[in-house]
């Protein structure tokens, strides 16, 4: 008797489908999607397999399906989804820039295994929005523009963790997303005042994009690894030379003042 070839690589992709329609749609919660039918044809998928997807995503609360599963509608969001990661810390970040110092730290853990994982399922779309947004990136150099480049880059990483194909990680960072903007501002704003940064940023950016392009996932997260570090060391180094240049000012100021 022949084996069964199983059928959870049509549904994967057929979930990922339908939560791209949602995405491109903008569904809001109560809106209905197209008919089971409609779906099937616009997705070139049997019934069977729909069903299965339909099944799926009701099942993590991404869908809810009428009683005779005829009528498929976006639920409401519960009240404690509502909110985001970022915020409670959004205030936080705004007033006190050490808490840079703890993003980074996030996304030395987080952007790591998106960049892995990006190497080892980004498809033919997902290496083509990698490449536009490095050279978006890139662009952003030329502007004089603090603000864009740190868009431009929080852009470019976010690129990966779509690609990465974990609907967690990249919902993690997509809520952290006004975080890791202002977590670049900053840290572009440090870097900058160390020659030659912009350039060794940029061939970091090179070598990340180059090992997800390439399918290799170890690579890749050493890239973003080596990246981050990168960061991390030289706004320390930044951060403790302004700190002595602070003491040596208060030692040959007058008493009192």
């Amino acid at each position: 008797m022949m084996p069964v070839k199983s059928n959870n690589g049509v549904v994967d992709h057929l979930v990922e489908a339908i939560e791209a329609l949602i995405a491109e749609q903008r569904l809001a919660p109560g809106q209905r999607l197209p008919s089971e039918r409609t779906l099937a044809e616009r997705l070139g998928a049997s019934r069977g397999s729909l069903r299965e997807a339909i099944l799926r995503l009701s099942g993590q609360g991404r869908l809810s399906v009428g009683k005779r599963g005829s009528v498929i509608t976006i639920p409401d969001v519960a009240p404690w989804a509502q909110s985001t990661i970022a915020t409670p810390l959004g205030a936080l970040v705004a007033t006190d820039p050490g808490y840079a110092r703890d993003v980074l730290e996030t996304r030395l853990g987080l952007e790591g295994q998106a960049a892995y994982h990006a190497a080892l399922r980004a498809r033919a779309e997902d290496r083509d929005e990698i490449r536009r947004s490095f050279d978006a990136m890139l662009a952003s150099h030329t502007g004089g523009d603090p603000a864009a480049e740190a868009q431009a880059d929080a852009a470019f990483h976010l690129s990966i963790a779509r690609a990465s194909h974990n609907a967690v990680l990249h919902s993690v960072m997509s809520s952290m997303f006004l975080l890791l903007r202002a977590s670049i501002s900053e840290s572009l704003a440090k870097l900058y005042t160390v020659p030659r940064t912009c350039e060794r940023l940029s061939e970091q950016h090179h070598r990340l994009m180059d090992a997800i392009l390439a399918g290799d996932a170890e690579g890749a997260r050493d890239a973003s690894d080596e990246h981050i570090g990168f960061i991390e060391a030289t706004i320390r180094s930044v951060d403790e030379e302004r700190a002595r240049v602070a003491r040596a000012a208060a030692l040959h100021s007058p008493l009192g003042q």
